[in-house]
């Protein structure tokens, strides 16, 4: 994957993804591979690219300093030799599930992905925190993963924003919960609402508001896979915030 972020790839990238949004009403159906066309963002900060910094003609070391006491290679980090890809599969009657496909590479931080890194307890990457002028391109070229497919398991609907968590490594014993189709839609329904319900929920979660998680989950749940509802609910009994977080990206 080549380590590029010019305007011009963000430009197409947007256009391409904003053509297979439109399109994705046909391609959904009961046992679908989803490869990224979820959501993928139309509007990301990589449009506002600053000039990238010089290297410091005093300095031997071959380091640009991004400030925050993170540097990179004067020449770039280099190029993945592979792509992971996050894939979301659902077959028969099954809810959705997200599984890594392929392996993360940190290719060390740069102009535009220079966000925090999570790590599990065996030390395996499986989050990234987003940082102030990051680019979704960007992210994915650090870790040598399809950056759509992220956007997509991730419920990104447009921008990514400084803060949020984005999912590298999802479980795959969890339920994914599409924010597009409710278990339960009609022909000819408008899922809208249930959309921004599945919004409300994520950000009641991110707060750890479990009255407000309650309250939305009270209204959302009938309309979630029976498989994946009830997990939620149990993790909501339970308080565990970090199922639903993973359930609600």
């Amino acid at each position: 994957m080549k380590r590029s972020t010019k305007i011009t790839m963000v430009v197409s990238a947007a256009v391409v993804t904003g053509l297979l949004v439109l399109a994705l009403p046909a391609m959904i159906g009961a046992t679908t591979w989803v490869t990224g066309v979820f959501g993928a963002g139309s509007g990301s900060p990589a449009a506002t690219e600053s000039p990238k910094p010089t290297a410091d003609p005093a300095s031997d070391d071959g380091l640009v300093d991004l400030g925050d006491g993170i540097s990179v290679p004067a020449d770039g980090p280099g190029e993945c030799t592979a792509s992971a890809r996050i894939n979301i599969r659902a077959e028969d009657n099954e809810p959705f599930h997200s599984k890594l496909l392929g392996e993360l590479v940190e290719m060390g931080p740069s102009e535009l992905a220079r966000g925090e890194v999570l790590k599990d307890d065996d030390g395996e990457i499986y989050a990234y925190v987003v940082a102030p002028g990051d680019s979704p391109i960007a992210i994915g070229e650090r870790f040598c993963i399809d950056y759509t497919t992220v956007l997509s398991h991730n419920h990104v609907r447009i921008d990514i924003n400084p803060g949020d968590v984005l999912y590298l490594r999802p479980d795959p014993t969890l339920p994914w919960v599409d924010p597009y189709s409710p278990f339960d839609v009609q022909p000819g329904e408008q899922t809208g609402p249930y959309y921004d319900a599945i919004d409300f929920m994520r950000n009641a979660v991110v707060a750890k508001d479990l009255a407000e998680a309650q309250r939305v989950w009270a209204g959302l749940g009938p309309r979630v896979h029976p498989e994946a509802r009830a997990i939620a609910s149990h993790a909501l009994e339970t308080e565990d915030w970090d199922v639903l977080r993973q359930m609600f990206p």
